[in-house]
């Protein structure tokens, strides 16, 4: 009975899944341009903050962010005497947002979750995967500063003391692992009664330890005659 109402469960779960994910990744497009507002803000306060004299601002420009820096390549503009180009770079907060589509279908396909339940983790899971955009922004600006922005562009980085295979180790697990793995185990960590009771471990400890339980309420000490 208990294995017929696991398969039921996960089942339930799976089906909702399917119809939720789409629709969680459809509403994650189409409100990019807002969801990347705390990434915006948050890169440039600590761009402009830990090197001050690498990066000027960052502009928005629906949900591509557009780094302004304060490098000043030697080649000049071949239209305008004496005006020199700024170094730019782009950089697209989305290829390391999209755990939020994830988490959401899943936060969104447990079926006895609260409405107050279910915001409140999707408020957790918006927050980490704001973290985990940040961190792939940032060094995604790095590595395209150093292995595409040309001499100038590597000499500045050089200079402020970056390891350029420490950009390159940090940029990869920004854009391979932390995307896809974070938020499904953050979805776990707080659901993970529910994957208990899924996944039958919960009931079997509850039953363990009612056994055991019982065991010692039924054993009793020899008495002396």
């Amino acid at each position: 009975m208990h294995q017929d109402t696991h398969k039921s469960k996960i089942k339930q779960l799976l089906v909702a899944a399917v119809l939720f994910l789409p629709l969680s990744f459809f509403v994650w497009f189409y409100s990019a341009t807002l969801l990347v507002l705390p990434v915006h803000w948050l890169a440039e306060w600590i761009l402009t903050h830990w090197q001050p004299d690498l990066f000027k601002e960052i502009t928005q420009n629906y949900y591509l962010l557009n780094v302004q820096t304060l490098i000043f390549p030697d080649q000049e503009f071949s239209q305008g005497a004496g005006k020199l180009a700024v170094l730019e770079v782009t950089a697209n907060p989305m290829i390391y947002g999209y755990g939020l589509a994830v988490f959401a279908g899943l936060v969104m396909a447990r079926p006895d979750l609260t409405w107050k339940q279910r915001l409140k983790q999707l408020l957790i899971g918006y927050v980490v995967v704001v973290l985990i955009q940040t961190w792939g922004v940032i060094w995604d600006i790095y590595k395209s500063l150093f292995f595409s922005g040309g001499p100038d562009a590597q000499k500045a980085v050089l200079e402020i003391g970056i390891d350029p295979n420490l950009i390159a180790l940090f940029y990869q697990t920004g854009y391979l692992i932390f995307p896809a793995v974070i938020p499904v185990m953050v979805w776990i960590v707080l659901n993970r009664d529910f994957i208990s009771e899924l996944t039958g471990l919960g009931l079997t400890t509850a039953v363990t330890g009612k056994a055991e339980k019982n065991r010692k309420g039924t054993t009793h000490p020899p008495g002396g005659s």
